[in-house]
């Protein structure tokens, strides 16, 4: 547990291994929702205090939003917190939240083209601003085409409001139905280890919201068949099979099975090759644990 500041509630983390600064929490508010999506009410604390309650800006982390800067690395968010966030929007219900972080994105598109102090044309929506080097920020059709669906989930559910007229209306818009075909392609083409957890993640998104499209479940299928040690990926395809709780067991720590230090990853968004499970957080099998409860 990384503790945000003093007198405050610490929040999931892994582990950077430095006693001047332990928290290796430059992702929490991706991991966090999956830990709060799966039932962990830690989880879910850890992304709902990564919000600036006065901007409705988010962060990777609770303490990295104290701080005013990601010290981790990269921008101060990315399109991978983003479906974290989802996640806890959807198995929280906090449309007062969400309202909030969505009005300040759709305050904070830039401007690509002016003309006498007047914006003629606006950029792509964003989920950050300070991402200058390598645009990690902007809103890529995926991205869109995910919160759209996300957006209509929470106003139908809900009741949350419309969100105002401009940009990130219009682009969320334009995307809106694509979500199923999208993943059914990135699960094949995608790369092994994290671009492919990303998928998985937007398969558990789209079921938390009920959605049925069997293209869904064809990309649950070829992210199994094509890492098929990765529990996380088998339980998506397989559900809680015998054979998804022993490869969970074998690859969590156990008293005669310790991570060795640092803690560092959660290992489901890495290739088998990588052996990430020797430097598991015990994050990733919280997770997998309340999953197969």
């Amino acid at each position: 547990m990384c503790p945000a500041e003093p007198g405050r509630n610490a929040f999931p983390t892994k582990q950077t291994g430095d006693p001047a600064q332990p928290c290796d929490d430059g992702d929490m508010t991706l991991f966090n929702g999956l830990l709060c999506a799966a039932g962990d009410p830690r989880g879910c604390q850890g992304v709902a205090e990564a919000q600036n309650p006065a901007t409705g800006e988010w962060a990777r982390s609770p303490r990295i939003r104290i701080l005013g800067r990601n010290d981790r690395g990269d921008a101060f968010f990315s399109p991978d917190m983003a479906l974290g966030l989802q996640l806890y929007f959807v198995k929280t219900g906090d449309v007062a939240a969400a309202r909030k972080w969505l009005t300040w994105m759709h305050e904070h598109v830039a401007c690509s083209v002016e003309l006498f102090n007047k914006c003629l044309v606006r950029a792509l929506p964003r989920f950050c601003t300070n991402d200058e080097k390598d645009k990690g920020c902007t809103m890529r059709p995926g991205d869109a085409a995910q919160l759209s669906a996300t957006v209509s989930y929470l106003q139908q559910k809900y009741g949350m409001q419309d969100l105002p007229d401009g940009r990130l209306r219009g682009y969320l818009g334009t995307f809106s139905g694509y979500g199923q075909a999208i993943v059914d392609i990135d699960a094949h083409v995608n790369d092994a280890g994290f671009p492919m957890h990303l998928v998985g993640v937007s398969v558990m998104l789209m079921r938390m919201m009920g959605q049925t499209d069997p293209r869904i479940a064809t990309a649950a299928a070829t992210l199994a068949r094509r890492e098929p040690r990765n529990a996380f990926f088998r339980y998506l395809s397989e559900g809680k099979t015998p054979a998804v709780i022993g490869l969970t067991t074998e690859k969590c720590p156990a008293l005669d099975r310790q991570p060795t230090p640092p803690l560092i990853q959660w290992q489901w968004e890495r290739a088998e090759a990588d052996r990430a499970w020797e430097h598991s957080s015990y994050w990733d099998c919280i997770f997998m644990a309340h999953l197969l409860r």
